[in-house]
């Protein structure tokens, strides 16, 4: 079964990007307005796009790998957060923090 990202990027251009390198990565890119199960969520955490979903979620929510213009910082990382990178992140560091969330 492929693993599952849901991408939370309100820049449609950066958007594009990151679902080519999820799916370059073998995970089926998921769009913030489709249902379903999802295993990761790949997201902007400064922006309203990505705090909707994560409210969508609630306590459930599935691991986040924050990606972020902003640097980490104190209330802007959630709670589900396993990895936080900044932008211009490569695809290297992506995949290893996808890797990681699924453990390979």
């Amino acid at each position: 079964m492929t693993r599952r990202v849901l991408i939370a990027e309100p820049d449609a251009d950066v958007r594009e990007l990151l679902e080519l390198t999820v799916r370059r990565l073998g995970y089926e890119a998921v769009a913030v307005d489709e249902r379903g199960d999802v295993d990761a969520v790949l997201l902007e955490p400064a922006s309203a796009v990505g705090r909707s979903v994560l409210r969508r979620f609630g306590a459930d929510a599935p691991p986040v790998v924050c990606l972020s213009v902003y640097p980490r910082e104190e209330g802007l990382e959630p709670s589900a957060s396993v990895a936080y990178l900044v932008k211009p992140a490569s695809s290297t560091e992506i995949a290893d923090a996808l890797r990681s969330v699924f453990g390979v």
